[in-house]
Order: C-alpha cells, then structure tokens, then sequence
C-alpha cells in the first residue's frame, strides 16, 4: 500500500502533484501551526480568530479563504487578512496560493498551446507570488480571489506578449558618449550584483530577482526552503527557471 505522503510519480502535471505534496507535509506541521496561531489579534471583528483558536490542520484556513460554501464573495475577509499577513510572512502567502492554485492551473491550460517544452502552470504560479506581493488590500478588498488570478495571469503571460519596444525609452545623444572605465577589478559578488540589477532593468520578474538574492544570503537551497515553507526541489526548480530568465533578458537587452 502507497503511504499517502510518498511523493508523487513523475508525470505531465508533475509541477502541480508537487506542490500538493509540499501542502500535505505542510499543513499539520507543528511549526507552521504554532506560526499561524500566531496571526490571531484581539482586535474586534478579525476574522482569523475563530479559525486560529483550535487549529490543528491549515486546511481550516484554507477552507476559509475559499468563502461560504467553498465560493469566493465579494467580501472575503479571511482571504483578504492572509493577504495582508502575506507581506511579511511566507506561510501565509503559501496558503493563498494553495487556495488559488484550482484557478492558476484552469488560467494556465488556456496557455498550453504556447509552450512545448514546459507546463505553464510552472509560470504562473511564480506570477502568483509575484501578484500577491503587489497586491494593494487597501484600495482592492473586494473579490480578492479573482483579482489575484487576473493579475497573476498578466504577469505570467501578457506582460510577456507585449513589444519590447513599449518598453523602450528615449535618451539624449550624449548618454552614448563612451568615457573611460576605471581600472578596478570587481569581486565575484559584485559582478554577481551587477547582472541581477540589469536584469531588473531588463524586465525580470521580482519574484526571480528576489529568489536569487535570498539564495546568495542564504548560501543554500536548504536554507531557503525552510525559510520559504517550500521543498528543496521547489526551491532547486525556480531557482533554474530564474536563471533561464535572467540569461534570456540580458540576451534581449544586449
């Protein structure tokens, strides 16, 4: 017999298997409750009180997110507080995700035709992230869910469909004049440094971005998963796609 926590076969949705894999480890794990019962406040009204007051298995708060009767409504509060707690805490933007990820792959299978080589579903959950660290809970309270699922689409794909040329700026003919460089020798790390800014500048995603520098100051992918509350392997496989992306933006802007 198969124990329910054994990872899962290698097969063509092998990205979306693992991250039910990775939730399935997660949501009974003593240190992500003790963190998440943590989130509950005094203050009248929160809507995480009730939840957090007996929680034993993070399906309670993912069962919240989803709304009355598993429907995201306009007022989705509990949804709209993980959000919030999202800014600072990991733990809690991996449960948005989780609730998002049933809408992130039906958006992603619309794609599928534009890639060969790759689910898409392996794009627009990173664009997820990427979504829900820019998402603003004080001018958009209203229908959380879905709005996070447009934004994390455009990011992931239409952003991409753009012309390179919209995002071209016109300079003055003396920004190309060349001056000599100085004769300095750069370290490793700030040759490191000055890729990862022209990348940003080249249009890479923040969530790329952010992921490499947190690898640099973590020295270990071990380490950074932990941190994340994700597998090494999540953390080995984006780890590759932003490299992809930063040596596909440099080659475009060069």
């Amino acid at each position: 017999m198969t124990n329910r926590y054994d990872p899962p076969p290698r097969s063509a949705h092998h990205f979306t298997s693992s991250l039910d894999y990775e939730w399935q480890e997660l949501r009974r794990q003593r240190r992500s409750l003790r963190r998440a019962r943590a989130w509950g406040t005094s203050a009248p009204g929160d809507s995480l009180r009730s939840v957090l007051a007996n929680l034993t298995d993070l399906n309670d708060l993912l069962e919240a997110a989803r709304g009355n009767r598993g429907h995201d409504g306009p007022d989705n509060a509990v949804l709209l507080r993980l959000v919030e707690i999202a800014r600072h805490d990991q733990l809690a933007g991996r449960i948005v995700i989780q609730r998002l990820l049933p809408g992130l792959i039906r958006r992603a299978a619309t794609y599928r035709s534009y890639y060969d080589d790759i689910d898409p579903a392996e794009i627009i959950v990173p664009a997820a992230w990427l979504a829900l660290r820019k998402y603003d809970v004080d001018k958009r309270r209203h229908h959380v869910a879905a709005s996070l699922l447009s934004d994390a689409t455009f990011f992931a794909f239409r952003k991409q469909l753009r012309r390179l040329s919209a995002n071209e700026v016109a300079r003055p003919p003396r920004s190309f004049l060349r001056t000599a460089a100085p004769d300095t020798s750069s370290t490793a790390l700030e040759e490191l440094a000055s890729v990862v800014r022209d990348a940003q500048a080249a249009g890479v995603s923040t969530y790329d971005i952010d992921l490499i520098r947190h690898l640099v100051r973590a020295a270990s992918p071990g380490t950074v998963a932990r941190e994340r509350y994700v597998t090494t392997r999540t953390v080995r496989n984006h780890r590759a796609r932003a490299i992809t992306n930063v040596r596909e933006a440099l080659a475009i802007a060069a």
